[in-house]
């Protein structure tokens, strides 16, 4: 039997690893915050993605591989910011196959574990095979929901099976909340985009407006209104009409 004094230095190591998992955690979902504070655009979307997919892996323990799947118009899921080729290759396999525990995550479940993937096959017959022939021992996968739905999937792969444990899936689900919240602002940042086009175009048919009938902002916002009712077309659509054909004209005076 072990001493009390064995004991209490093992627990004093467990205490001290744990504390620096914490720290490297904590000092990553920093960074990519940082990352995306100061790009803020697509660009700085995908890279801090990026920077959550490799914090991932150099932090949770026992996770070789990692990735995100995004979710495309038409429901096509698309492989993003992966740390290697074979995650690319797993997620264009899954969406061949129509099976996985990625696409399970996205559309159905919020965490999706693979403790195993040797007795996967009864759950997806075709993927489990491929990922095994790619050196893929276990997986866990974790939905991305945002004020729109399910986004994706953040995937953590693992060559070893039966390696990860709720220690590893609090870790996971922080990196993915950290995704998650990246991908809601960039869906903020998309949608005030194209509120401030709209609020532009709007604003240049009121000038139009304006200048040939001679009259006042609110008059001129109103006769977009009334047009947008009486041909049933979004008032934005109205206005890039108007100003579409006001360049026509100008182009051809």
């Amino acid at each position: 039997m072990s001493s009390t004094q064995e004991r209490d230095e093992r627990e004093h190591v467990s205490q001290e690893s744990d504390e620096r998992v914490g720290a490297d955690l904590a000092r990553t979902l920093e960074d990519a915050a940082r990352a995306l504070l100061e790009r803020g655009e697509e660009e700085g979307v995908e890279h801090t993605l990026g920077l959550v997919v490799r914090g991932a892996v150099q932090t949770v323990p026992h996770v070789e591989q990692a990735g995100i799947s995004l979710v495309e118009r038409g429901g096509r899921v698309q492989s993003y910011v992966p740390s290697s080729q074979v995650v690319r290759e797993l997620d264009e396999l899954q969406n061949e196959l129509g099976e996985g525990p990625c696409l399970d995550s996205i559309w159905y479940e919020q965490r999706t574990l693979v403790d195993d993937m040797d007795q996967a096959h009864d759950r997806w017959p075709r993927y489990a095979p491929a990922a095994l022939e790619r050196d893929v021992g276990s997986l866990m996968s974790f939905q991305l929901f945002t004020e729109r739905g399910s986004a994706g999937a953040l995937n953590l792969y693992a060559a070893r099976p039966h390696v990860f444990d709720e220690s590893t899936a609090d870790a996971g689900r922080l990196f993915a909340a950290q995704a998650a919240l990246v991908l809601h602002g960039a869906q903020h940042v998309q949608g005030l985009h194209l509120a401030l086009d709209n609020r532009d175009v709007i604003g240049q048919a009121k000038g139009i407006l304006m200048e040939r009938f001679g009259i006042g902002q609110q008059q001129a916002f109103s006769m977009l209104v009334e047009s947008s009712q009486h041909t049933n077309m979004k008032l934005v659509k109205v206005a890039e009409w108007l100003t579409g054909e006001h360049e026509k004209k100008s182009g051809t005076s």
